[in-house]
């Protein structure tokens, strides 16, 4: 019976254990759930973070807003301010203004990845234009399914639309060889976005754009061809069912060389004039040329390797070559560009 006052306690002390998960919990009634957070430059120094939060009411969002000399300490005021507890577990989708993408989106991206809350599966963008009319933007829509559905495959993404996850944007501010495309985005006059092509990053800070046109050819490059279609003058409109890249680099004296083709699978789907398919697969392979040599044309300008060419001579350089790809030998590379297309389909109808 003297062991009973110790056993007593020691059954206590497990019950604390079990419950010890439990204690911080939070209604899901009295919780903020934020799809899109923004980030962009305030006064002296300063940065503005705007959270875009989603209401079952009526399909309206909410924005809070903030300014601090840091992302977190600006977050932790909207936490201080708010009526409800801020949970930035589901968010979406970051916001980072042009302003702020051309000095460096590396503070942004980096409180991303240090944070425990955020998923650095999120999907990031350029904004152009007034930050802050997309960040009170009143349109009634869900604003969390159109923050992903914008940039979905399964939904309204095209190949005129690049998309980079945070980890990808991480990950190109540190890769020696390598450069990433991050989209830009406007506030849309009857949608929510509107896409103005592509920024053309070189590490952390953004160098260029690139047009609607030239980013299908960089999703083309990479892969990413499902539902692209291609105008061509007077002729045709064709819509890309098949593409492919092949790569052949190499390395003579002081030069780096590569040989790259590319082969298109298309279907006519408008014509004028009646052209031939030969006379398409050939207007088609002479624009793509073209547009494809102005695009590598002031991605060496730029010193910004998105195309991810300089990964096909990892194995070929030496330490002291690969930290010096993008600013001495990317800018002098010589590729051979040439496209092959084939028009599997002339959408005759009759």
């Amino acid at each position: 019976m003297r062991y009973k006052p110790l056993i007593a306690f020691i059954l206590l002390c497990c019950s604390f254990t079990v419950l010890g998960g439990c204690w911080n919990n939070k209604d899901i009634n009295k919780r903020m759930l934020p799809v899109i957070m923004g980030i962009t430059e305030g006064q002296e120094g300063n940065v503005q973070v705007f959270l875009r939060i989603p209401s079952q009411q009526n399909n309206t969002t909410r924005t809070l807003q903030a300014e601090a000399k840091s992302i977190d300490k600006a977050i932790d005021i909207l936490r201080t301010q708010a009526e409800e507890s801020v949970d930035l577990l589901h968010l979406k989708l970051l916001l980072i203004s042009e302003n702020t993408a051309r000095k460096s989106i590396k503070d942004a991206i980096e409180f991303v990845i240090r944070s425990r809350e955020i998923s650095p599966k999120a999907l990031v963008a350029i904004v152009s234009g007034d930050f802050s009319q997309l960040m009170y933007d009143k349109k009634k829509v869900n604003i969390g399914l159109s923050a992903y559905d914008f940039f979905g495959k399964e939904s309204g993404w095209t190949p005129n639309i690049s998309i980079i996850h945070i980890w990808e944007a991480y990950r190109g501010m540190y890769v020696q060889t390598e450069d990433t495309a991050i989209p830009i985005i406007a506030k849309g006059v009857t949608t929510p976005f509107m896409s103005l092509g592509s920024a053309i990053m070189n590490r952390d800070r953004m160098v260029g754009k690139m047009s609607i046109e030239e980013t299908l050819i960089y999703n083309l490059y990479q892969g990413q061809y499902s539902g692209g279609t291609v105008e061509l003058m007077n002729n045709a409109t064709v819509m890309i069912d098949s593409a492919r890249v092949h790569n052949e680099a190499s390395w003579s004296g002081s030069t780096p060389n590569i040989k790259s083709h590319m082969k298109l699978i298309g279907v006519i789907e408008e014509e004028k004039g009646n052209p031939t398919n030969a006379e398409v697969e050939k207007a088609l392979e002479t624009l793509m040329i073209k547009r494809y040599s102005n695009l590598l044309s002031r991605l060496q300008a730029h010193k910004s390797d998105i195309l991810g060419l300089g990964q096909y001579y990892r194995n070929k350089m030496t330490e002291n070559q690969s930290e010096n790809w993008k600013t001495v030998w990317f800018p002098t590379l010589k590729q051979e560009f040439t496209v092959n297309v084939i028009i599997r389909d002339s959408g005759d109808i009759k």
